[in-house]
Parts: C-alpha cells; sequence; structure tokens
C-alpha cells in the first residue's frame, strides 16, 4: 500500500494530487497545468528550491513504493510458480547441493523474508542456479523413473 503522506509530502501537494484526479478532460488538464506553472513561476527562488526538494523526495518515494509492489509480485510468482513443488522435493537438499546453504537460506528468497532488515531474494545468478538445479532433479526423476519401468 502506498504511503501518500511522502508520496505527497505538502499540503498543497495533497490538494493539487486530489483536485488532478477530479479533472476529466483534455482542456481542464492542460488548464491545470497552466495553473500550476504559473503559481511556481511566482515563487521565490528559496520557495522555488524548497518546492523542488519535496517534490523530488515525493517522487523518490513513489519510485521506491512502486519497487517494493513489483518485488512483492515477482515474489508471489515465484512461489504460484513453484507450487507444490516445495512440498515435493527437498529444499535442503537443493540448497545445500547447489548453493551451499541452508534450507532457511533458499526459503528466504522463495518467499521474500525480511533478513537483516533487508527482503530476501534472488539474484540473477542465483535464479539460473536454482533452475538448474530443477533441471538436475527432473532429470534424475525420470532417469529413476525409467529404471523402474
Amino acid at each position: 500500500m502506498i504511503n501518500w503522506d511522502n508520496c505527497l509530502p505538502t499540503p498543497e501537494m495533497k490538494a493539487a494530487f486530489e483536485r488532478f484526479k477530479t479533472l476529466r478532460t483534455q482542456e481542464e488538464r492542460d488548464a491545470f497545468k497552466k495553473e500550476m506553472e504559473a503559481n511556481y513561476a511566482r515563487m521565490s527562488d528559496e520557495e522555488k528550491a524548497l518546492y523542488r526538494e519535496k517534490a523530488e523526495a515525493g517522487f523518490q518515494a513513489t519510485v521506491d513504493a512502486c519497487n517494493d509492489f513489483i518485488n512483492r509480485a515477482d515474489e508471489a510468482i515465484l512461489r504460484d510458480k513453484l507450487g507444490e513443488l516445495p512440498e515435493a522435493i527437498s529444499l535442503s537438499y537443493i540448497a545445500k547441493k547447489y548453493f551451499g546453504k541452508s534450507r532457511n537460506w533458499l526459503y528466504q528468497r522463495i518467499n521474500g523474508y525480511v533478513v537483516n532488515g533487508k527482503k530476501a531474494h534472488f539474484t540473477e545468478s542465483e535464479l539460473q542456479t536454482f533452475r538448474h538445479a530443477l533441471d538436475d532433479i527432473g532429470a534424475m526423476l525420470n532417469q529413476t523413473s525409467l529404471k523402474l519401468g
């Protein structure tokens, strides 16, 4: 959930955003833009600097919120793609053999747990290693199945 207090750090920015949301036509949006530009032009240099500082902070908070949302979506997609696989195979085996890590380390990345104040996730290299591990295990299962048949 986006914290609008961080994204819109001043009462004036919040009010302008609320007003902008009510605009229905391009003409209304163009008039609003001209009004905002005129208001900015009337500001002193100090007011402009403060406004830019607040606007940049709000923009960064918005970017951070979007990145957090994308990361949570990526984690949910990974968990969804894995389905019941974590219950069917030993993630402890994969963690130890392919990563030299603990089962908890692997679960932290799959589930996006917070570790040392940061969300755990796979690096691109670790994700490739995980894919390789699943391919290896799939091949072992197929060969074992053929031996039994």
